[in-house]
């Protein structure tokens, strides 16, 4: 039976592709420092590294297991982003407008890029499976063009998008399958712990964010190391909502919150922004914005190692409008 390289591995390894410091080492690598001793050790006895009072070096054993591994250095990161960017940017030009049906406003391109660079340098891309639930931001196409996992599968109710990435993961040779999905119905049996991370931008009612990363977390594999990332606005939601959510999560789930990157999602003006805001009557809103205002912050999560996927059940009802929203969503699914 396969299983996974040990989390605190990976996590020395590929932040030696980038610094032979140790105390660099110490600060980025996200293990509490006696584990991270403990662990250097035991990759000393293995042959995988060397240390001495000033350095700690991969021998080329090491080396060789970051490669089996797919690790890259902080810097390979950085100009594969680059490359990616500018061959998406010709992809996105063509995909289909977004529609309030389904609570769609698509990410800017730099804010994709700015997404996809904090999944890939946290380790939670290269040689991973991925799901995307819900990519009319095409953040699929980004990190493949962008990174190595071993699969991403992306769930989208709206059939044009699905109908877009599949024809460019044709087109490119990408590792992305997608289907047409709603997430309202629970996801089959056979797909339960069967991913390494997961990304959602979720409709931000209650029953919509629960339903969002419910299926989220369904799909993580048990144990530690896990990671999901979900896009969370104080647009429309309340402080008191970011409670209920929070709580939420951290009693049903053994999981933790580990990163909190405040507006880092910039989204692109939506075509019946307007006709939303309207009910508002206040006319300071009746004009359309010249630039991107609406904004979200990117959430992590990282299972503990007692994790274990949970399934959950329908959900009925609206999932994309509350009295936090910015106004009346026309012809919302229901």
């Amino acid at each position: 039976m396969h299983h996974d390289p040990r989390f605190d591995d990976i996590r020395v390894l590929t932040e030696l592709l980038s610094t032979t410091d140790p105390w660099q080492l110490a600060g980025r690598v996200r293990l509490h420092f006696p584990r991270l001793v403990m662990t250097l050790e035991r990759l000393r006895e293995e042959g995988l590294l060397s240390i001495s009072a000033r350095r700690v070096t991969l021998t080329p054993s090491g080396r060789k297991t970051a490669r089996k591994y797919g690790l890259r250095s902080r810097k390979q990161v950085t100009l594969a982003l680059e490359r990616g960017k500018k061959k998406f940017r010709r992809i996105a030009e063509r995909r289909p407008s977004s529609i309030g049906q389904f609570d769609q406003g698509y990410m800017t391109v730099e804010s994709v890029f700015a997404r996809a660079e904090q999944i890939i340098q946290l380790g939670d891309c290269d040689s991973k499976r991925l799901v995307i639930l819900g990519d009319d931001d095409l953040l699929s196409i980004a990190l493949c063009l962008s990174s190595r996992p071993k699969s991403i599968t992306v769930f989208e109710i709206d059939e044009r998008v699905v109908d877009f990435i599949l024809d460019a993961a044709a087109r490119f040779k990408l590792p992305i399958k997608a289907e047409c999905r709603d997430l309202r119905e629970p996801l089959p049996p056979e797909l339960e712990g069967t991913c390494h991370t997961f990304v959602t931008d979720p409709s931000e009612t209650i029953p919509g964010l629960k339903m969002f990363l419910g299926r989220g977390l369904f799909l993580l594999k048990s144990g530690e190391g896990r990671a999901g990332y979900f896009g969370l606005t104080s647009i429309e939601a309340s402080a008191g909502k970011w409670w209920k959510l929070e709580r939420w999560l951290l009693n049903k789930y053994s999981i933790a919150i580990t990163h909190l990157l405040p507006e880092t999602a910039f989204y692109q003006n939506w075509s019946d922004l307007l006709r939303q805001t309207e009910c508002f009557e206040m006319e300071c809103f009746t004009r359309q914005p010249k630039d991107a205002w609406f904004n979200s912050s990117l959430v992590r999560l990282q299972t503990l190692p007692y994790f274990k996927p949970r399934s959950t059940g329908p959900t009925r009802g609206s999932i994309f409008v509350d009295d936090e929203a910015c106004g009346v969503i026309k012809g919302e699914i229901r």
